[in-house]
């Protein structure tokens, strides 16, 4: 029998995204090896709530998983840098069954967030999204785990997977659209690509994203933050004041290249 259950949607409804794409400038630092690039306008000064769903099953194994880490560690910086505290970050670590790491208000500064995921450890097992999902959904779009979607700030989850799902997706993914979040969908070596569709939104085009090895996942950090940007653009939800900056990030709406460390 089906454990899903399709929620009240008045609790998670946000508004319809699309995949309008900011201005870009992008170049190779190639003396350091470090990928840089800046955003123009990054989300038009619009806040976003951004929930990471990440696969640690046992075929990824500790030594992926620690590029997973990095993955997680250069996307939140750079958003951060970005869009400065009007991005909120959450993360959920799934297996056989889905693990809250912390939630958009369990740290005050993305530097906590940052420091968590530098410590996150690998937990291993089966790969059930879908039960990540509909976790992600019961337990984080919520208010009291700091969801902002009742004032219109764009609701985005990620979901990073490394192979095909146990469970069914096709369910709690519905439930997300019909709630107006925006998924994005990562796929690793032998993620299946119809899986990624049924997750994501619309266009796949700019929601789908899948590479060949886990060491590859920092070549579609930019185009990923391009596609965050432009989904919250897109939203056209509300503006909220920034926090003070943490180290090595902005609050401004302008900024200059953001380096990652590769």
């Amino acid at each position: 029998m089906r454990r899903h259950r399709l929620l009240p949607l008045c609790a998670i409804l946000g508004v319809l995204f699309a995949g309008l794409l900011p201005k870009l400038d992008a170049q190779e630092d190639t003396s350091s090896k470090h990928q840089v690039f800046s955003f123009e306008d990054c989300a038009q000064g619009l806040a976003a709530d951004i929930y990471f769903l990440v696969d640690s099953s046992r075929s990824m194994g500790e030594e992926n998983f620690k590029h997973v880490r990095h993955f997680l560690y250069s996307m939140i910086k750079a958003l951060h840098q970005v869009g400065g505290g009007r991005f909120k970050f959450a993360l959920v670590q799934y297996n056989s069954r889905p693990e809250t790491e912390f939630q958009l208000n369990s740290y005050p500064t993305t530097q906590g967030v940052l420091a968590h995921i530098e410590a996150m450890s690998y937990r291993g097992g089966g790969t059930r999204t879908g039960l990540g999902l509909d976790f992600l959904i019961r337990t984080h779009l919520t208010t009291a785990s700091g969801s902002r979607a009742g004032d219109g700030v764009a609701q985005v989850v990620v979901v990073l997977t490394d192979g095909r799902s146990q469970d069914d997706v096709a369910e709690p993914a519905q439930v997300l659209r019909l709630a107006g979040v925006e998924v994005f969908a990562v796929g690793v070596q032998d993620a299946v690509d119809s899986e990624l569709r049924e997750m994501a939104s619309q266009p796949h085009e700019t929601h789908v994203f899948s590479v060949d090895s886990f060491l590859t996942l920092r070549d579609i950090i930019q185009d990923l933050v391009v596609g965050l940007c432009g989904a919250v653009t897109q939203s056209g939800g509300s503006p909220v004041a920034n926090e003070a900056p943490v180290a090595g990030g902005g609050t401004g709406n302008k900024m200059g290249p953001v380096s990652l460390p590769y």
